[in-house]
């Protein structure tokens, strides 16, 4: 076997990390394109995405693993099937699952999938109207792909009117050429990841994602800051989580969804029950790398039961305790964060058995920078996990460093 990793961050190398564990792998059979700091060796330059696959064909890459989502809605995976290459992740058809709101509205309409009342807005003038058909004021959601930051939720409708506007008046580019105004719902917030082989739909237990900026779930919306795995769920959520995922089982069969990667839902648990809030096609920063951690058993095996359509005879199997990743980010973050600060004290997480994963870094002659917002994932598993990770986040050390100091299991 010989495997092609795509993409930069903490996701990337949490993959990486599990990947090479694999017994199907030696020690140089995974390679890397648009790549961290954290990748060891066989990089491969290119400067397009065909350009990409006939280096991959040439070398004999087997399985393309894209972690990112804008490779997906740029049909990455479409160019790498052409030249006969297996991938996990979804082709620019179904990637607009992801990067494009309305399309996924769409989707859990025709397939009576709960999801938020929502309007779809493309011209200024319709703000006023849609406005009125609310009584809270509505979130506001960029349509396409905004790096995680394409969410608002305002506190005022005339907070939600001048963000609407903004939005449309190009504050994400095209992504924000059409949005979305959604009744904003009231509870506690899933992340699931789910596989999907062109048949079968396997599902991992569902995870909690921080995605507020401070403690106490305030300050500005990100990416998210931290995550914790499994969820605490009463038997009420339980079964309103599984009578979900049998609804997306069937859309995704009746739709004849001809791709081999990943679903993440995001979900709001109401008193009334359960809501999917977003989709994206990939696996979610900061959640997998607390759910990998958690994992037991080879995720390349796994993957290539995929595109074999054999994902029906995996079983999952995860650890006893649970798994924790807290979010190192830089000042700024998430919307202009400070970068070029050397990073000290990588080497203190060793004696806590915390692993590093590096995001937002930069690495030269042999010393690491701050290069973006999220700059480093600590993850550990087990019953006393979170204290030895937090001891590590005191010690490592660069200018502007900020996490939160409240991740647990909720």
């Amino acid at each position: 076997m010989k495997i092609l990793l795509f993409g930069s961050g903490a996701r990337e190398h949490a993959l990486y990390e599990t990947l090479k564990n694999s017994k199907l792998l030696g020690e140089n059979d995974i390679y890397f394109a648009k790549t961290g700091a954290f990748a060891p060796f066989n990089v491969i330059e290119f400067c397009d995405y065909y350009e990409l696959a006939k280096k991959a064909r040439d070398i004999g890459i087997n399985l393309l693993i894209v972690g990112p989502e804008a490779p997906l809605a740029d049909g990455i995976c479409d160019v790498f099937l052409k030249f006969k290459i297996n991938v996990i992740g979804a082709n620019s058809y179904w990637a607009q699952l992801e990067s494009s709101k309305s399309f996924a509205k769409s989707f859990m309409k025709k397939f009576n999938i709960k999801t938020a009342n929502y309007f779809l807005i493309e011209d200024i003038s319709q703000i006023d109207g849609a406005l009125l058909k609310f009584t809270n004021p509505p979130v506001i959601k960029a349509d396409g792909l905004a790096q995680g930051k394409g969410v608002y939720l305002p506190k005022t409708f005339e907070e939600a009117k001048n963000v609407a506007k903004d939005f449309l008046g190009g504050k994400f580019g095209n992504s924000s050429k059409k949005i979305i105004l959604e009744q904003r719902l009231f509870g506690r917030e899933l992340s699931v990841f789910s596989l999907w082989d062109g048949k079968t739909l396997k599902s991992f237990s569902p995870a909690c994602d921080f995605k507020k900026l401070l403690d106490d779930d305030k300050g500005e919306n990100t990416g998210g800051m931290g995550s914790a795995y499994p969820c605490k769920l009463s038997d009420f959520e339980l079964n309103e989580v599984n009578n979900y995922l049998k609804k997306l089982n069937d859309a995704l069969s009746l739709s004849k969804a001809d791709f081999c990667g990943v679903v993440y839902s995001g979900l709001m648990m109401c008193n009334e029950g359960l809501y999917v809030l977003e989709y994206n096609m990939r696996f979610g920063d900061p959640e997998i790398q607390s759910v990998l951690d958690n994992f037991c058993g080879d995720i390349l095996d796994v993957f290539l039961k995929m595109v074999d359509g054999k994902l029906d005879e995996i079983d999952f199997k995860f650890k006893e305790e649970p798994s924790y990743c807290v979010v190192l980010a830089s000042c700024g973050y998430p919307f202009s964060p400070q970068t070029g600060c050397e990073i000290f004290n990588l080497e203190a997480a060793k004696k806590y058995g915390v692993k590093v994963l590096l995001a937002g870094v930069k690495k030269l002659e042999g010393k690491y920078y701050t290069n973006g917002g999220r700059v480093l994932s600590l993850v550990k598993s087990g019953k006393n996990a979170l204290l030895d990770i937090y001891k590590a986040a005191q010690e490592i050390k660069f200018d502007g460093k900020i996490y939160r100091k409240d991740i647990r299991l909720r």
